[in-house]
């Protein structure tokens, strides 16, 4: 018989034919004393059918499916490595001071990792801070002539922003108003259209009736009392519609809405004076060619200025490491002259680490992304999550396709080191009521898995369908209830529509 092992705890380097050699050849132990009692089980009953002239069934060990709980793994290794890389360039030129680190270096955020010679970031400021002085007295003493008109000007550009946006404002205020008061005088109206239509429709309905009645008859005079109150509650719908335009509601909007009109064309008047004002004044002040000379001159010196003082800043504060992680190169050196831009340091990120193997198209079939994972580095034990896996595979020495897996770890710590194997062991899937099997029982062909299980004392093939595995059992999801006896073993060996003698597994 062809029999079918776990296959889920096997690396990625194996191969299809080792995992098929390992289908066929795993059993389940059995101790020296249980084999002894089936031996003996077997010559008693060999020679009791001898002594009767009949022959022998086959004797066969069964066993029966149970429920409970099981738990599938893939078992693999890998290689720790960072999920995020920095490589940090020279924000500002000079000359190195200091280099406090070297490749393999543990950093922590904050730390101090090169320092800069200073004294030509402090002559950079020095010499930009006097041009900036230099251009802004400049400036100053061409606008003292102006400043009475420049001061106009000013007023007037303010004031105008200003009034745009209180004219925006108000108009909005307007707008609304304006809304409120159309949506109410529309609701009202739909109300009482809507009211009035139900009431003619009822009345309609009432004097259909009433055709139908005695005109002597009590139902037929409270009908007619239904039908004036109707009337009534129509005409006195079409008084309150009449009446819409003089509610206390309505009249109260209105004069909202002529009080914000008063204000918006208050609000115009002073535009329109601010408007001659700034007018007036731009044709007095310096022209636009003088100013943007003036301005330019003074706005390069202020930014000269502000490149030297932030240079001088980041000279003086250094290099200085972002996060927690591990130097993996670095091109710096003590007394170099470096230019802005030049690479200096390689970090790798030791707060966000992960594990990056390669993975069989078997195992692949089981792995998804958010998939739990127990990881050892070092004799370490730490918590991890599928985060990664590639959509394209890649071929490895042995010219199988490999597909790259990625497992984030969850709770780093000092003692990992970067580059060193990690174990994994990834928890592909789980059920806590299943119906198991050993796996020993499971035999597979062509047309898919199945077992023998014994019927009133026949051998007979029942096809199944199989879930997730552990070492020892295995989910079967169709195929087979509780009460079936599965057969284990054979000593004498049997075959389908066989009668044979079942003892069950101890």
């Amino acid at each position: 018989m062809k029999k079918r092992a776990n296959n889920t705890e096997v690396t990625e380097l194996q191969s299809e034919q080792n995992k098929k050699k390992e289908r066929k050849g795993k059993k389940r132990k059995k101790t020296p004393v249980i084999i002894c009692v089936i031996i003996v089980v077997v010559l008693a009953i060999s020679a009791f059918s001898c002594g009767n002239g009949a022959e022998a069934a086959a004797l066969v060990t069964t066993t029966t499916a149970t429920r409970g709980a099981i738990q599938e793994s893939i078992s693999t290794s890998g290689t720790v490595s960072s999920e995020q890389q920095a490589v940090i360039f020279a924000e500002v030129g000079g000359k190195l001071a200091m280099v406090n680190v070297a490749a393999g270096d543990a950093v922590k955020a904050g730390d101090v990792l090169i320092g800069y010679d200073m004294k030509a970031a402090e002559d950079a400021l020095k010499q930009a801070t006097l041009q900036q002085s230099k251009s802004s007295a400049g400036y100053e003493a061409a606008m003292s002539d102006n400043s009475k008109n420049q001061a106009k000007l000013s007023e007037a550009n303010r004031n105008l922003k200003v009034l745009e946006q209180q004219l925006t404002d108000w108009k909005a205020n307007l707008k609304n108003l304006q809304e409120e008061l159309s949506e109410y005088q529309r609701e009202k109206n739909n109300d009482l259209a809507g009211e009035n239509y139900e009431l003619g429709e009822e009345s309609a309905a009432l004097q259909k009736q009433m055709l139908t009645l005695d005109k002597t008859s009590a139902e037929y005079a409270a009908l007619q009392i239904r039908l004036q109150e109707i009337s009534d509650d129509i005409s006195y719908n079409q008084y309150i519609q009449q009446s819409i335009g003089t509610s206390d509601y309505v009249i109260d909007l209105e004069k909202q809405i002529a009080q914000v009109q008063e204000e918006i064309a208050d609000f115009e008047k002073y535009k329109a004076e601010m408007e001659g004002q700034k007018t007036s004044s731009e044709n007095t002040v310096l022209d636009s060619y003088d100013k943007e000379q003036y301005a330019a001159d003074k706005e390069l010196a202020a930014m000269s200025y502000q490149t030297a003082q932030a240079d001088y800043d980041t000279a003086k504060q250094g290099v200085v490491a972002e996060f927690d992680g591990i130097v993996m190169e670095c091109s710096a050196v003590q007394g170099a002259t470096v230019t802005e831009g030049m690479q200096l340091l390689t970090i790798a990120d030791s707060r966000n680490v992960k594990i990056s193997f390669n993975a069989s198209k078997h195992d692949v079939e089981k792995l998804e992304v958010g998939q739990q994972a127990k990881i050892t580095i070092s004799g370490n034990t730490y918590e991890g999550t599928v985060s990664k896996i590639n959509r394209m595979a890649t071929v490895n020495s042995s010219n199988t396709p490999m597909v790259g897996v990625e497992v984030h770890i969850g709770n780093p710590d000092d003692k990992i080191i970067l580059g060193l194997d990690a174990k994994l062991e990834i928890y592909t899937g789980k059920s806590d009521n299943a119906l198991l099997i050993p796996v020993e029982c499971i035999n597979a062909d062509k047309e898919g898995d199945f077992l023998y299980v014994v019927e009133n004392g026949i051998v007979v093939r029942k096809p199944i369908v199989c879930g997730i595995s552990s070492d020892t059992h295995t989910e079967v999801l169709e195929g087979i209830t509780e009460e079936d006896q599965i057969i284990v073993s054979s000593l004498t060996g049997f075959e389908e529509g066989m009668a044979v003698t079942v003892m069950p597994e101890q």
